[in-house]
């Protein structure tokens, strides 16, 4: 469930500012389940087989249950061996693809928050951002298509040449609530 705040005239404490000037909280949400990558669903529907199939195996060496202390030692070998395939794949894809994997696992976690100084990246159980971007960096933002429950495509654009820009110039955001509050924001 999307959890979204809105409060404009809110402030919020300086944080690492010299200038201990408060900062105005102008948009904060978090995209809950909704920030997962559109590709998810074929991901997760490609790997159902794969555990049923494991739940399969599993369930064809501990049924019937090994009475013998050969059929256990031949269960719990079989089992330490399947165990060890699959934390051995997920190994080969985290060291291979450890950023998309980490970014897809903290997405849903992740809070986005738009004061008057600056856009953050915060995740609950970090006291620093993931990501902080000052506003002298931003230029704006775009609002592209919105549901009927508010939630939609937004990008925030950027300065020409910020190392923080895709190829465009941007950072998109995809399924973001009240997306159009998230560009007025932006704007403002």
């Amino acid at each position: 469930m999307a959890q979204e705040v809105i409060a404009p005239t809110a402030t919020l404490p300086a944080m690492r500012r010299l200038d201990r000037t408060p900062e105005r909280l102008l948009y904060e949400t978090r995209a809950g389940l909704g920030a997962l990558p559109s590709g998810i669903g074929v991901m997760a529907l490609t790997i159902a087989p794969q555990i049923l199939a494991l739940g399969f195996l599993f369930w064809a060496i501990w049924w019937p249950e090994p009475v013998t202390r050969t059929s256990r030692i031949f269960a719990w070998g079989c089992s330490a061996l399947l165990v060890a395939l699959v934390l051995g794949v997920a190994g080969l894809l985290m060291r291979r693809y450890r950023g998309f994997v980490t970014a897809v696992l903290r997405a849903p976690f992740t809070r986005i928050r738009v004061t008057d100084q600056r856009v953050q990246w915060l995740l609950p159980w970090t006291p620093t951002p993931l990501m902080e971007i000052g506003r002298h960096r931003i230029l704006g933002g775009l609002l592209g298509p919105v549901d009927a429950k508010g939630r939609g495509n937004a990008a925030m654009v950027l300065v020409d040449g910020d190392p923080a820009a895709d190829i465009d110039g941007n950072i998109h955001f995809d399924r973001l609530p009240h997306a159009e509050r998230f560009v007025a924001a932006l704007s403002g």
